[in-house]
């Protein structure tokens, strides 16, 4: 069994759920999950999680997202990209706008705020899917998220044309962003491409063509990250046989730490055994796997 993360760089026009199907059928793997689904016009890095990994899904979820994401000014779309019906949004603060504006702006969405999402999201409310009411012209109250955007960076600026680099954390809708900075500007806006480009420390030199898995010139070993290399950003403990033995039965193993309800992954002498809290001077178990099912 493959225990590990492949990312795949998802084209456009293609599910997120189409390229898992084509995953789990070419490696013949029952478990398997993705972390973050992309929209289908939005493109490339798509986490897919396999066997025991499947356990981590939530925390990889946690890790920071950065997008470069291209978007017209000047106009709005139903849907906050070009699916939806364009409407020109004729203002005179278009001919006011400049690359300094821009940047003012856009620095503005920095740090934490509220963010409602779209309807046209893959969002689930009351078990229904916000896309598919938005499509029978069905509007339903949502509860605005805290999200938190860490960096925004002007990349490009042409005849309407904007280009940003946005790192950002979980939860955060694109397009809406963009729709934000399109009405704080008074131009409107909306996204023409998106295109995810990391998510925590991994970069897009770590991910794998969609065409490369469909044409199987990959094998099961050659680019799969590893389950011990995936949670790599959270802190850890290695155990002694012993402590494994009392982890596994549910009970606490002593660590002096500074930190209080703070998450941890655990090891043995050879693998990730799972995810442990510490609280007050111990390491408990929360989140376990087991190689052997």
């Amino acid at each position: 069994m493959i225990n590990g993360l492949l990312l795949v760089d998802k084209p456009k026009n293609i599910t997120s759920n189409q390229t898992l199907k084509t995953l789990k059928k070419k490696f013949n793997i029952k478990k398997a999950g993705i972390v973050g689904i992309l929209d289908p016009l939005a493109h490339g890095m798509l986490p897919i999680l396999f066997g025991e990994a499947t356990k981590f899904s939530s925390y990889i979820e946690s890790y920071k997202k950065k997008y470069i994401v291209v978007c017209q000014l000047g106009s709005t779309s139903t849907t906050g990209d070009e699916e939806g019906i364009i409407q020109k949004y004729d203002h005179n603060n278009l001919k006011t706008l400049s690359k300094q504006l821009i940047r003012m702006t856009i620095n503005e969405f920095l740090g934490e705020s509220l963010q409602t999402p779209p309807m046209f999201s893959g969002l689930k409310i009351n078990g229904q899917k916000l896309y598919k009411l938005a499509r029978q012209g069905i509007s339903i109250p949502r509860r605005p998220r805290k999200i938190f955007i860490y960096n925004i960076e002007l990349l490009e600026y042409d005849n309407l044309i904007l280009k940003l680099s946005v790192i950002c954390s979980k939860g955060t809708y694109i397009r809406t962003l963009m729709e934000q900075i399109g009405e704080k500007l008074s131009v409107g806006a909306y996204v023409k491409d998106l295109r995810r480009v990391a998510i925590g420390r991994f970069e897009e030199d770590k991910m794998v063509r969609y065409e490369e898995i469909k044409d199987a010139s990959i094998t099961k070993s050659d680019r799969f990250i590893d389950i011990n290399n995936i949670l790599s950003e959270i802190d850890s403990f290695i155990l002694t046989n012993h402590e494994e033995k009392k982890i596994r039965m549910g009970q606490p193993v002593y660590r002096f730490s500074l930190f209080h309800n703070k998450l941890v992954t655990i090891y043995n002498q050879n693998n990730i055994i799972g995810i442990g809290i510490i609280k007050n001077n111990c390491i408990y178990p929360k989140r376990l796997i087991n190689f052997n099912e």
